[in-house]
């Protein structure tokens, strides 16, 4: 039989934890899942019905194993200087899922060769709760904004696994630390999306919002703050993620001084996580595709960061954004140019005079109704 330890020492020297979980059902998860469908909130871009996305054996009725990795996140550069937004954690860097499937593969290669005839990779591309499958491996435990809150990580990691037909001895679920009465998260969300400890509403996140296509209604925008991909506010102010993160800082340490040579410290570069607005709103698909082609922005598209970006534009309230501003406001893009206008009508007196240029020529009803609303500010 393969130990578990084999597993967790092979994934230590490629910088991943790793935790094994039962092939049964996700009897926490589809209780969560059940809480959101008798409220009428969906779950964006999630994959599969209920019972595929809480009971492995569904789909694979041969599994017995979830082998569960988590990979950390790269730390933030700091914060977005001036006409700069900024960009959740996760997003830093190269796009986690390759590199992350590309260990899952050489994984199920390591399972195959102790004899599984099961080994089927997901890294967000399969309907089973990965969150859920770290949980009840030991990786760790929820906190109330409804992370995974590993020990000596924190809630900065990618997650992915491996469903495996071998019998593999399984960890145990974590109990939670005193997270109960803080509320630290529930009042720092910036839409309101976490309703109670453990429960939220996804259609409100921002990590939802900032990726989803189309338009974002008008009570919302000024909620984005800087922020033009996904959100960290309520892992930022959790004290229980600032803990596991000072063990962890203090374990790098200890290991630089005893193998320098051998450690680097995962970050982001400066450019990427605090992006110039102004840049990303003028860009054309090559310039797009250059900056972002290999991360996890590009998948949403072009149209999606523009969007976000002159809504964030519109937030810091800089008149030196009206420029950019108005070369967005003659995109082909009726969505960019709607936003764009919201986003000049607050900047005060600077605007006036492109929206009233771009009423004159704007068609689109929708948009017209963006201009003529900025114009009364």
């Amino acid at each position: 039989m393969l130990a578990s330890g084999q597993l967790q020492s092979w994934a230590a020297r490629r910088g991943l934890l790793l935790g094994i979980a039962p092939a049964g059902p996700f009897t926490r998860g589809e209780a969560a899942l059940k809480w959101r469908a008798e409220r009428g909130l969906t779950t964006p871009f999630a994959a599969g019905s209920l019972e595929e996305r809480c009971r492995p054996g569904v789909l694979y009725p041969g599994a017995r194993s979830l082998v569960v990795a988590a990979s950390p996140h790269p730390e933030a550069a700091g914060p977005p200087g001036p006409g700069r937004g900024r960009v959740a954690r996760y997003a830093l860097g190269p796009d986690y899922h390759g590199e992350l499937q590309g260990h899952l593969r050489d994984l199920a290669g390591v399972l195959y060769r102790a004899g599984a005839s099961l080994a089927v990779v997901q890294v967000d591309s399969g309907p089973l709760l990965e969150r859920e499958a770290a949980y009840l491996a030991g990786l760790g435990y929820y906190g109330a904004s409804c992370h995974l809150i590993i020990p000596g990580l924190g809630t900065g990691a990618a997650l992915g696994l491996v469903v495996t037909d071998l019998d593999l001895e399984p960890g145990r679920p974590l109990k939670p630390a005193t997270c109960e009465g803080c509320g630290s998260c529930l009042a720092a969300c910036p839409t309101g999306a976490l309703v109670a400890p453990g429960r939220l509403e996804p259609g409100r996140c921002l990590s939802y919002l900032t990726q989803k296509r189309g338009v974002i209604p008008v009570e919302l925008r000024s909620l984005f703050g800087p922020y033009i991909w996904g959100c960290d506010t309520c892992q930022e102010v959790c004290p229980a993620n600032r803990q596991e993160k000072e063990r962890a800082a203090s374990k790098a340490v200890q290991r630089r001084e005893l193998q320098p040579e051998k450690v680097s410290s995962p970050g982001g570069s400066p450019a990427l996580a605090t992006p110039g607005l102004t840049t990303i709103l003028t860009m054309d698909n090559e310039q797009f595709k250059h900056a972002f082609g290999s991360t996890a922005l590009a998948w949403r598209g072009k149209t999606v960061l523009q969007r976000n970006a002159a809504i964030a534009l519109g937030n810091l309230g800089d008149p030196g954004a009206v420029p950019a501003l108005h070369v967005a406001l003659g995109s082909p893009s009726v969505v960019l140019r709607g936003h764009a206008a919201w986003a000049m009508g607050r900047l005060g007196p600077a605007g006036r005079l492109a929206l009233a240029k771009a009423r004159r020529r704007e068609t689109d009803p929708w948009v017209r109704q963006e201009i003529e609303r900025a114009l009364t500010w």
